[in-house]
C-alpha cells in the first residue's frame, strides 16, 4: 500500500483524538495557518514536518510520503550514536515512532524530533548580509568550520549539508536536521540510501560515507568566507536554493559569476578556499579526509602599509591562461590532490585586512504566515522569492536554477503564485472539511 500523500496528513492531524495510535499524540496541539485555521506542513521529498505543542513542549512530527526513506532500525543506530558521540547538542535529535497514525485503514510511523526555534541557515545569512554584519559572517564562517570538525571527529556524515538543513537557533548555535541520508559506522557496508543530496552543494559522482560532507562543507564556509569580505554581493548570486554556489559552479572552466566574484575579491584567505574548492571539482578527486585537513596550511594574510588599487585578476580558469601551468580539466591523464601542494594562484595582493570576528547574534524573528512583508518589515528568506516557514524548498535533486529574471517580472510573477498559493490553499481547506 503506498503511503499517505501530505493532503492525506492534513486531513487526519486535524483529529489526532481519532488518528494517533500513541496516547501522548492524542493530546497534541498543532499550530494552524492563522489565516485557513488548519495545520500546514512543511513539505519535503520524502515526509513533511508538523509542529506540534505536546505536555507544553515544541515538537516537530514528521510523516513519511515514501516508503523508502527510511527505517525504525536506522534511526535508533542514529540515536545511539549522536549520544554516544556527545554531539546530541549539534542535532535536533530524532526518535522512531513505530504504528503512530491510521491513515485510509492502515498505520504509518512517523519521527519525532525536538522543534528547534530558529531559523534556516539561508535565512540567517541573508540576514548577516542584509545588515552589512561582516563580524557576524566571519563569526558564522569559523563556527561552521569548527562544526564540521566536530562531527567529523564523531565518525558522522549528514548526507545532506545545505541551507535548509541547517538551523540558527536563538542561543545561536548551529543545529541539523534530516538524517535520511546519513552515515555512521553502524551503516558501513549497507546499502546508500536514495537520497543523493541538494546538487548545489554536492559534486557530479558524489561516493556515500564517511568523507561525503566534506565537499559541501568546503562550499558553504567558502561562500561565508567570500560574503563576510563584500555582503552586499548576496543579492546578486543568492537564488533562493543556494548560499552562494550552484551546481554549475563546480563544472570547468570556471567562469560563472560566482567565480569571478572571489577573483575580486583579492582576499588571501578566500583565494585559499576557492583554490581547494575547485581542486575538489576534479572528477579524480577523492574525499578521503576531513574538511580540517583540506584548509590545513591556511596562507598568512599580507596587509600593505598603505592600500592599493589593484586590477582584478581572475582565479586560474576564469580567464585565459597565461604562464599559470595547464588546469587540471585540460590536462591528459592528469589528477588533482584534495590537499596536496597547491596549485597556481592569482595574485592575492591585499587591499585591506579581513574582517574581524564578532559575536553571532540571534536570529531574527519570523515573520507570521499570512502577513505581508513591508519595508519596515523586511523578509529574512533571502533575496530570492519568499518562503513562509511552511513551505520551504523541497528536499533531494532539484534542477539547476534558471537565471533571475527582472525584477518587474519577478513581481508579477511573484502575484500570480501567491494567488495560485492561496487557490490551493482554500482547496485543501474545502477538502479538510468536507
Amino acid at each position: 500500500m503506498a503511503y499517505p500523500n501530505a493532503e492525506d496528513y492534513v486531513r487526519a492531524v486535524q483529529q489526532p483524538e481519532r488518528v494517533f495510535r500513541v496516547p501522548a499524540l492524542r493530546k497534541a496541539v498543532f499550530e494552524l495557518h492563522p489565516l485557513f485555521g488548519i495545520p500546514m506542513p512543511a513539505s519535503g521529498n520524502v515526509a513533511v514536518v508538523f509542529k506540534a505543542n505536546m505536555a507544553g513542549e515544541d515538537t516537530a512530527l514528521r510523516f513519511f510520503i515514501r516508503d523508502d526513506a527510511s527505517s525504525r532500525e536506522r534511526y535508533a543506530a542514529l540515536g545511539r550514536h549522536f549520544a554516544d558521540r556527545g554531539i546530541d547538542d549539534c542535532v535536533a535529535h530524532p526518535t522512531w515512532i513505530d504504528q503512530a497514525i491510521s491513515i485510509n485503514g492502515a498505520t504509518w510511523p512517523m519521527v519525532q524530533m525536538s522543534w528547534v526555534d530558529g531559523r534556516t541557515l539561508d535565512a540567517y545569512v541573508g540576514h548577516l548580509a542584509g545588515t552589512g554584519n561582516v563580524g557576524g559572517l566571519v563569526c558564522l564562517a569559523e563556527t561552521w568550520r569548527g562544526l564540521i570538525a566536530r562531527l567529523q571527529a564523531a565518525d558522522f556524515a549528514h548526507g545532506d549539508l545545505q541551507h535548509g538543513n541547517v538551523l540558527i537557533d536563538t542561543s545561536s548555535t548551529l543545529r541539523l536536521v534530516d538524517f535520511d541520508g546519513s552515515w555512521i559506522a553502524a551503516f558501513h557496508g549497507g546499502a546508500p540510501p536514495k537520497e543523493t543530496g541538494h546538487p548545489n552543494y554536492q559534486r557530479t559522482g558524489r561516493e556515500w560515507g564517511k568523507w561525503m560532507d566534506t565537499f559541501p562543507g568546503l562550499v558553504i564556509y567558502t561562500a561565508l568566507l567570500a560574503l563576510s569580505r563584500r555582503p552586499e554581493s548576496w543579492a546578486e548570486l543568492h537564488n533562493g536554493e543556494n548560499i552562494l554556489f550552484s551546481a554549475e559552479d563546480f563544472d570547468p572552466p570556471f567562469r560563472t559569476r560566482t567565480w569571478q566574484f572571489l577573483a575580486g575579491l583579492r582576499d588571501a584567505e578566500v583565494d585559499h578556499a576557492a583554490e581547494r574548492l575547485m581542486r575538489a571539482c576534479d572528477p579524480t578527486w577523492q574525499a578521503g579526509n576531513t574538511l580540517e585537513s583540506l584548509l590545513d596550511g591556511r596562507p598568512r594574510v599580507e596587509v600593505p602599509a598603505q592600500r592599493k588599487t589593484i586590477e582584478a585578476t581572475p582565479f586560474p580558469g576564469v580567464a585565459a591562461q597565461t604562464d599559470r601551468g595547464t588546469p587540471w580539466w585540460e590536462r591528459a591523464g592528469g589528477t588533482a590532490s584534495a590537499a596536496g601542494t597547491p596549485g597556481p594562484r592569482a595574485p592575492s595582493g591585499v587591499a585591506a585586512p579581513p574582517p574581524t570576528a564578532s559575536a553571532m547574534p540571534p536570529p531574527p524573528p519570523k515573520q507570521a504566515p499570512g502577513t505581508a512583508t513591508t519595508p519596515a518589515s523586511p523578509s529574512f528568506a533571502g533575496a530570492g522569492p519568499a518562503q513562509p516557514w511552511y513551505q520551504p524548498p523541497g528536499q533531494g535533486p532539484r534542477p539547476h536554477p534558471a537565471p533571475r529574471p527582472p525584477a518587474h517580472q519577478r513581481s508579477g510573477r511573484a502575484v500570480a503564485l501567491l494567488v495560485l498559493a492561496i487557490a490551493v490553499l482554500i482547496l485543501i481547506l474545502v477538502l479538510a472539511t468536507a
